[in-house]
């Protein structure tokens, strides 16, 4: 492979090749990244299409969007989605579906803020856009899901359902919050004898299950605006709404559980406990006008989950390495899921990245390939780099379910009275928070947008404080 373009240095890589399980967002974000940059790797999907058209929707906040717009990615997004589709307005709404706080021209703000307008899409259309942007197709496999994984003296073997075997120097587990790759981590660190170190899934936990909605326009009259983004309070329950492409509703019924799981207690859910969860809530208002019933007569697609919450002490063992929600899982309702995956994707790449491009070391030529000590420290620096901002915003996204299914007398007083009167300020404080630490590609060139709150990594380096171009609130 060579390297695209848009890199800023064309010198020679080291050889390496990396074996990515999973095709969603952190896979498909991966593999155009390793592209973009020149490294070979092969794809491996386990389900039959590389592409589903099913799933519900996803928010793409600045701090993702960068990473796409370095990809080439991010105008082609955006008109895919449509200009009018875009985040434009706010809400919050209390249990009878009544405005508490509304507000209107955030593709514009968020635009001169941040560089990006948040952007609301069918999981698909964004996979697709990836997908799109990948040269070369031949490396990606449908229909081979990873059975095992053994290690070799100087590289991974993985054997496929199908019995193909794959070969490289690391295996990147893209393959979601039930990882295969991630199972296979912590069979092989039982084997070294330091499973203890890997045995924190038991450490997981689930204080609320979730209804993940897809449903098309609801009938006149009940009809929601294009480009919003509302959050409806409820006692023990909350929703997440949003609006898209082609008239659709994302929605998101996040209801607390009777007593918080662990590990392998967390439940897992049948169309029974669905059915039941809709018939708890049947006549919940969206609106003044719009109910759940509304939304679930309209479905696309719809499916219940518990909402695990995890980052695990460890990711990797030997050549094996768990990327997104293989490694890191949150709550939705801040819509930092994917971004923090992307992110998590962007700092392993720069890690590989520099590895494969340093001559700092004179033992190293530049055809060896990466030593298990070289790999080990790529890793080490990825998750000692992620840990303390992922563990940050799965704190944040927590808080914040809280906060919106007032869990206590003093939170209902909060958010019911307090909290509508401190936005919009009090989330663009967040998202200030939030946003400017976040990864971007090195090697790479960064699109210039022109904003208001600069990203850490585009501050001089011997500024101290606060930059002087953050806009206060």
């Amino acid at each position: 492979m060579s390297p695209n373009p848009k890199a800023h240095s064309q010198q020679p890589l080291r050889p390496c090749h990396v074996l990515i399980a999973g095709s969603g967002i952190a896979g498909l974000t991966l593999a155009l990244m390793l592209e973009t940059h020149g490294i070979a790797y092969t794809l491996l999907e386990a389900y039959p299409e590389l592409v589903p058209k099913v799933g519900a929707g996803i928010c793409l906040l600045p701090n993702g969007l960068r990473n796409l717009d370095q990809l080439g990615c991010y105008d082609d997004l955006r008109s895919r989605v449509g200009e009018n589709n875009l985040l434009e307005s706010i809400y919050v709404r209390d249990p009878q579906g009544k405005e508490l706080h509304y507000s209107e021209g955030w593709i514009e703000s968020m635009r001169a803020r941040y560089g990006y307008s948040a952007v609301w899409s069918d999981r698909s259309t964004i996979l697709q856009t990836l997908y799109d942007h990948i040269v070369d197709k031949s490396r990606l496999l449908a229909n081979k899901r990873v059975a095992s994984v053994r290690h070799l003296e100087d590289g991974v073997e993985v054997t496929t359902a199908d019995g193909s075997v794959y070969t490289g120097d690391i295996l990147v587990g893209a393959d979601g919050v039930h990882s295969r790759v991630r199972e296979e981590i912590v069979r092989y660190a039982n084997d070294l004898g330091v499973g203890e170190e890997y045995a924190d899934g038991e450490e997981a936990s689930a204080e609320y299950a979730c209804l993940f909605g897809l449903s098309t326009s609801p009938p006149p009259g009940k009809q929601l605006p294009h480009g919003v983004l509302g959050w409806n309070l409820g006692y023990g329950h909350s929703y997440v709404i949003g609006t898209g492409p082609e008239n659709r509703v994302y929605w998101l019924l996040s209801k607390r559980f009777e007593k918080p799981y662990k590990g392998s207690e967390i439940p897992r859910f049948t169309d029974e406990d669905r059915d039941r969860i809709l018939r708890e809530h049947w006549d919940d208002p969206i609106t003044e006008e719009l109910r759940l019933s509304d939304l679930y007569e309209s479905r696309l697609h719809l499916v219940v989950s518990p909402l695990k919450e995890i980052v695990y002490r460890r990711w990797d063992c030997g050549r094996m390495v768990v990327l997104g929600d293989a490694g890191h899982k949150m709550l939705p309702i801040i819509a930092q899921g994917g971004n923090q995956a992307i992110e998590t994707v962007a700092a392993f790449t720069n890690g590989l990245f520099s590895a494969l491009t340093s001559s700092s070391s004179s033992s190293q030529s530049s055809t060896s390939r990466l030593s298990q000590e070289e790999i080990t420290s790529i890793f080490t620096t990825l998750q000692s780099s992620r840990a303390d901002r992922i563990s940050t915003v799965v704190t944040m996204g927590h808080q914040r379910q809280n906060m919106d299914t007032m869990s206590s007398p003093e939170m209902e007083e909060l958010m019911l009275k307090k909290f509508p009167t401190l936005l919009p300020g009090e989330l663009l404080r967040r998202w200030d928070q939030t946003f400017p630490a976040s990864v971007s590609l090195a090697g790479l060139e960064r699109p210039f947008r022109e904003k208001e709150v600069l990203f850490d990594d585009e501050k001089p380096e011997n500024e101290s404080g606060e930059h002087a171009a953050v806009a206060k609130i």
